[in-house]
């Protein structure tokens, strides 16, 4: 079995202006995505965690982003809020046999994600 780690610590301000920027939103945030950002509570916070995220999962892949798109990785929550992420296009058909376990937190002006991937 291979198992892999990824985590990520982003300041949740650094997004205030960030989520209002057409290129920066569709640039790293899949349509999805955009829209469960966009409707959340905290928006500035669901979208700082969601990088956290999938920055978390692109070190679990031993890349980081580069050699990968952002929205290559979408990252949303499931019913009870718990974050769920799916491998898109180029980083699916690479990594598409990996299993990811994901979990966001934050505090103050800080949100945390952690990544466990494996391979069976």
């Amino acid at each position: 079995m291979d198992i892999s780690h990824g985590v990520d610590l982003e300041r949740i301000s650094r997004f205030d202006a960030l989520i209002h920027k057409p290129s920066f939103m569709n640039g790293v945030y899949t349509d999805n995505e955009r829209a469960f950002i966009l409707s959340s509570a905290r928006p500035v916070r669901t979208a700082a965690s969601s990088f956290a995220a999938k920055e978390a999962i692109a070190k679990a892949l031993g890349r980081g982003l580069y050699g990968l798109l952002p929205r290559e990785i979408e990252v949303l929550r499931d019913e009870k809020g718990r974050p769920e992420a799916s491998l898109l296009g180029r980083a699916a058909e690479q990594y598409g046999d990996r299993s990811i376990s994901l979990s966001i937190s934050y505090k103050d002006d800080y949100t945390v994600a952690s990544c466990v991937l494996w391979r069976a």
